[in-house]
């Protein structure tokens, strides 16, 4: 029995068809809007902040999987507002096995952001989500004293109280939610310290480091950066001072960064006397690797610097660690920017989004560890010697699978045994790094919500290298796996540096799922041609 002409075009071409509808946006002639990227997994993602600017947030909201081009993102999320957040405060306490109770008893704990309005209430939400006792205004002058009962101080970048009559800024206010909400998860009785600037430049984030500094932080985190190469020049460009620890966000592009069309690490990440933080994806159970979510989606950043000088505290470390980088090398140490838990992405709040969403970026990773590093009591230590991390290496898990590009200089993109470009030495081992900080690890943070989600969340350690968290959640916008070990909690032992030659630099990702599908659709394509072409010559005249 013969096909008739038309079935058998039909039947051949459907297959096309099927595969160029399941990945509309796999043609490269799509233009998606302004911000929004399509990583490799095939997610679309927001950047929280506009990537024009001179300095920018380091973060990007995962959209909803029926997000395509052209839709509304506003109403995507309103007609799809319970698709599933991800990593949430138990998996934190889990991964980096902090001990249970705290060391901070009010430390403060800053970030540096544009105006926000919705701040307290946006990180209360959060809170009271995962069992955590809300923020109140702090009292008196309405500024945090760095002991007590923790508490929220807004001031603008000089140090002036603003708590009050603030503006907003649009979707960077996604960037201020996620890094309240990872102190939040990782020092739930930190005080925050919300510090406002006008713009994102160079000279505001120094502006607001002093004022941290001023108003008793014990840590600051800087989730904004650019290329480096602007108005601060060595010995300039002061951020840490002794008692006062800035670590700062290694960035979202990949090795080399390629910001702005010039080829440099992300700056402040990158001076001389700020704790570059890189970043990983977390899997619950498994070892973490190097977060790479392709060309688009975002991956760490690392490079060697272009201004600055090694730091004493690399110098010490030694140069064979560092390949052929003869300057700054721009990442110390790094933690979770990605996650595959609950659809993956790493969960907030923010009233501007609609409320519950999750988010990729080193905007998460610094942070986190600013807090890490307040609850264990160890930012006094730290802030008097950066090295600190160096010389107790042992104490972080190696990262020592991923890249983040691709280089000749392999140690600059590629993880391995200690110190490397993407993950610096490795993530925290809070139960190692405990015994190193000051105060007493007591006490406990715990509590419930009730209504539409609910979770709760506790963590706790036990031996050198060990941790156990459990967390539920309720509801359809809150979930919080808290199981399972995302660190593979092994030591850092450093102990065989190899020897690196020559630097060749790459756009960050070697391709992703859209070309893979491209090339099988123009396959398919010629293969439906041929058979076209060969039943052609088979049928004969009528």
């Amino acid at each position: 029995m013969s096909l008739s002409r038309g079935w058998w075009i039909a039947f051949v071409l459907a297959p096309v068809a099927v595969l160029a509808e399941g990945s509309a946006l796999a043609d490269p002639a799509v233009v998606l809007p302004h911000g929004i990227h399509r990583s490799a997994t095939g997610r679309y993602v927001q950047d929280l902040c506009d990537h024009d600017q001179p300095m920018y947030c380091m973060a990007h909201r995962l959209l909803p999987i029926e997000y395509r081009p052209g839709d509304s993102v506003e109403e995507v999320i309103r007609l799809h507002p319970a698709f599933q957040p991800g990593m949430g405060p138990s998996d934190i306490l889990t991964a980096y096995s902090i001990p249970s109770g705290s060391a901070s008893g009010g430390k403060i704990v800053a970030i540096g952001d544009q105006p926000d309005s919705h701040a307290l209430s946006d990180v209360n939400q959060y809170r009271a989500g995962y069992g955590i006792p809300a923020l109140a205004l702090c009292p008196g002058n309405g500024l945090p004293t760095g002991s007590g009962t923790p508490c929220f101080a807004s001031v603008d970048e000089n140090g002036a109280n603003i708590n009050a009559n603030i503006g907003d800024s649009g979707q960077s206010d996604g960037e201020t939610s996620l890094d309240m909400d990872m102190i939040s998860a990782a020092c739930p009785d930190c005080s925050i310290l919300l510090i406002q600037f006008p713009s994102a430049l160079s000279a505001d984030l120094r502006a607001s480091a002093a004022t941290a500094a001023m108003l008793g932080a014990s840590a600051m985190s800087i989730s904004w950066g650019g290329p480096e190469g602007g108005d601060c020049a060595p010995p300039g460009c002061k951020f840490t001072t002794p008692g006062h620890l800035v670590v700062a966000a290694a960035g979202d592009a990949g090795y080399d960064l390629n910001l702005m069309g010039g080829m440099t690490p992300s700056y402040p990440g990158s001076a001389m006397d700020v704790l570059g933080i890189g970043g990983t994806t977390l899997t619950p159970g498994s070892p973490e690797t190097v977060w790479n979510d392709g060309s688009q989606g975002g991956a760490t950043g690392s490079g060697c610097s272009v201004q600055f000088p090694p730091p004493p505290f690399q110098t010490a470390f030694g140069a064979s660690h560092f390949g052929t980088c003869m300057l700054r090398d721009s990442t110390d140490l790094s933690a979770a920017a990605e996650s595959t838990v609950n659809g993956g992405g790493i969960a907030e709040y923010t009233a501007i989004f609609g409320g519950w969403g999750a988010v990729v970026g080193t905007s998460a990773a610094a942070p986190m560890v600013a807090a890490i590093f307040t609850r264990l009591g160890l930012t006094d230590a730290i802030s008097n010697d950066l090295g600190f991390v160096y010389k107790h290496i042992s104490a972080f898990n190696d990262v020592t699978t991923g890249s983040n590009g691709t280089c000749t200089d392999t140690v600059q993109c590629t993880a391995g045994p200690g110190w490397d470009g993407p993950t610096g030495v490795g993530t925290p081992n809070g139960a190692m790094l405990a015994p190193l900080g000051t105060g007493s690890s007591s006490g406990s943070s715990s509590g419930s919500s009730s209504g539409s989600s609910s979770g709760s969340s506790s963590g706790s350690s036990s031996g050198s290298s060990s941790g156990s968290s459990s967390g539920s959640s309720s509801g359809a916008n809150l979930p919080d796996a808290g199981s399972g070990s995302g660190g593979d909690g092994g030591a850092n032992n450093d102990t065989s540096p190899t020897a690196k030659a020559g630097c060749g630099c790459a756009a960050v990702g070697s391709g992703s799922v859209d070309a893979t599908i491209d090339a099988f659709a123009l396959l398919a394509l010629g293969g439906a041609a041929t058979l076209l072409v060969r039943r052609r010559r088979q049928t004969p005249p009528r």
